[in-house]
């Protein structure tokens, strides 16, 4: 039955003023939308309290939580659990405190249960499986069937290990940093902070280093595709076959670039960083590395349905960033008008003094020359973090900021890439079944198929790559992350081009993360490269690099950062970094 009365804008101005007044603030800012802090309401009545719920969850976290604690354990995987722990911690005290909140976010909660009732896998389910029993032991709240399924996995290790926790718990509901604590040692006393990202077929129980084989950083473990999402991954695969073919296969240690010009992978860049390792960064081999332009990953009709669908989602967000653009070009534009010095003795004609020459044919002619501007010729490369873990919102605020700051830029004459980076595979891919075929050698170094993917090249116009971004959102294509081989390849790609100034933009949410790699090598192998690699760029290259981190703390890594904790921020984000780094030196 559909909702006629009230209708959806009712029910957004009552939402609204109702999580205004559960957040005890009346200047909340509430938004509506696929991207936005909420979505738009439903069409059916049996999932209003779900929506409501949704509302009053983001009410509870004004209300109960402190902005400026932020969580970080050191892995994504982990910060993920954190901080799904810490808005059942929020929701907890809300029920508690108001018994109408605490009907509607029951019934979110189950909503959220019935989208994973597929899920299988015990890793998958954890998530599921903390919150109910979470919400069980705080609220004694009855486990649901479709919670059931996920609870069975894990109901032996919270029984033995999770029950001495359930007091404390109950304890520091009220001290988020507490709360905090606690949950951390009980995933821990759980072993849930060092699960195997490789399953008993990958990796053989009889192999001795299998026993010693975990994960430090498994982010991407809960995005791992299910059997159908292999499938079609495999239908994709299948499809791009005959466009692998006539690309050809690149000779080892070789990359083609947008021009098809031959490269060495042995880069300026990477002999810098050679010279100054502490440790020696090896790939195991190049042959199935891929870059690509968007174009050739689907069908051009499959482009044109990605791009609206991104159109459609754009909605209030388009309309923020588009105003914070227009700010940008003003200020680029004031930049770059144009000013004259007159009455020169050579230079362009001054056609506003040839009246004087009619009448009087003896005036000398008049020259004007045109002043140097200060604004130099500039190049800016959107480097895109394409991992499993910026799947939803993050990458569809990134795909938006990058298509208008890309178009914007154009406006200003100043030429502007997107590029993005993931992997091929899951679990290491064609580089895992070599190294397996060759006997398991020990610290093989990176062990996957990397792909770079170019969205928009500098010398593409907008109106022709426009239609590449909507690629972003495409399922199957998120994956792993290997950073330090991205951030060289974006900047090599930058550093050849002629402009006097140039800047390097990364957009990421998080640390460089493939399993296969961490599961062979030394748990900080990828971090300690990309730290060598950003201290290369920052000490040596006329590339100025600046990085956005979407809910990570990337100031860690970079020393011209800057973190946003919502999405909707990033456009903000980059328009104010971009902005100070135009200013005139």
């Amino acid at each position: 039955m559909s909702l006629k009365n009230p209708s959806p804008e009712l029910i957004k101005e009552a939402v609204a003023a109702a999580t205004r007044a559960l957040a005890e603030n009346p200047d909340l800012e509430i938004n509506f939308g696929a991207i936005s802090s909420l979505p738009n309401p439903p069409t059916h009545k049996n999932e209003l309290p779900s929506f409501r719920g949704k509302a009053d969850s983001a009410a509870c976290a004004q209300l109960f939580r402190k902005e400026k604690i932020s969580v970080d354990a050191g892995t994504p995987r982990l910060n993920a659990l954190l901080a799904n722990l810490e808005d059942v911690r929020v929701e907890v005290l809300g029920s508690k405190k108001y018994p109408g909140v605490a009907t509607n976010l029951k019934a979110k909660f189950d909503d959220k249960c019935k989208e994973s009732q597929f899920l299988e896998e015990k890793e998958d389910v954890l998530e599921i499986a903390l919150e109910a029993w979470f919400r069980n032991i705080l609220l004694n709240e009855k486990i649901s069937p479709d919670s059931t399924r996920s609870l069975k996995h894990w109901k032996k290790e919270l029984r033995n290990k999770g029950l001495p926790f359930k007091n404390a718990l109950e304890e520091s509901l009220e001290d988020q940093i507490k709360f905090s604590e606690t949950v951390r040692q009980l995933l821990h006393v759980l072993e849930v902070d060092d699960i195997k990202p490789l399953s008993e077929e990958d990796e053989p129980s009889t192999d001795p280093d299998n026993d010693d084989a975990r994960e430090d950083d498994s982010e991407n473990e809960e995005e791992m595709p299910d059997e159908s999402d292999i499938s079609q991954d495999s239908e994709m695969e299948e499809g791009t076959e005959d466009i692998d073919t006539e690309i050809g296969e690149p000779e080892d240690d070789s990359i083609v670039d947008e021009n098809e010009e031959v490269l060495t992978n042995q880069s300026w860049l990477e002999s810098l960083i050679e010279q100054t390792a502490n440790f020696n960064y090896k790939v195991y081999t190049r042959s199935f590395d891929e870059e690509l332009k968007a174009e050739d990953l689907c069908s051009p009709e499959e482009l044109q349905r990605l791009r609206k669908h991104l159109d459609q989602l754009m909605g209030p967000s388009k309309t923020t960033v588009s105003k914070l653009a227009h700010r940008l070009q003003r200020f680029l534009m004031a930049q770059q008008n144009r000013s004259w010095e007159f009455n020169k003795d050579e230079g362009i004609l001054d056609s506003s003094k040839l009246h004087k020459i009619i009448t009087n044919p003896l005036t000398a002619l008049s020259y004007k020359v045109e002043k140097d501007t200060d604004f130099r010729d500039t190049s800016v490369s959107i480097l895109v973090d394409s991992s499993g873990s910026m799947r939803g919102r993050s990458m569809t605020v990134a795909a938006i900021c990058a298509d208008i700051i890309s178009t914007t830029l154009e406006r200003c004459n100043v030429k502007t890439e997107v590029l993005g980076f993931t992997t091929k595979h899951w679990k290491g891919g064609e580089s895992r079944k070599k190294w397996m075929e060759d006997g398991k050698p020990e610290n093989p170094g990176r062990l996957n198929d990397i792909r770079h993917i170019i969205f928009k090249s500098a010398e593409t116009p907008w109106r022709r790559g426009q239609k590449n971004f909507g690629l972003m959102l495409r399922e199957g294509l998120l994956k792993e992350n290997v950073d330090g081989e991205a951030l060289i390849w974006a900047h090599d790609r930058l550093a050849r081009r002629q402009e006097q100034r140039k800047i390097l933009m990364v957009i990421s949410d998080g640390a460089p993360v493939d399993d296969s790699t961490l599961s062979t090598n030394k748990n900080n192998f990828l971090d300690l490269h990309l730290r060598q690699v950003i201290h290369s760029i920052e000490s040596q290259s006329s590339v100025s690099l600046i990085a956005i981190g979407i809910g990570h703390d990337v100031t860690r890594y970079y020393k011209n950062a800057v973190t946003i904790h919502r999405a909707e921020e990033l456009g903000g984000a980059m328009l104010e970094q971009l902005t100070d780094l135009f200013k005139v030196d």
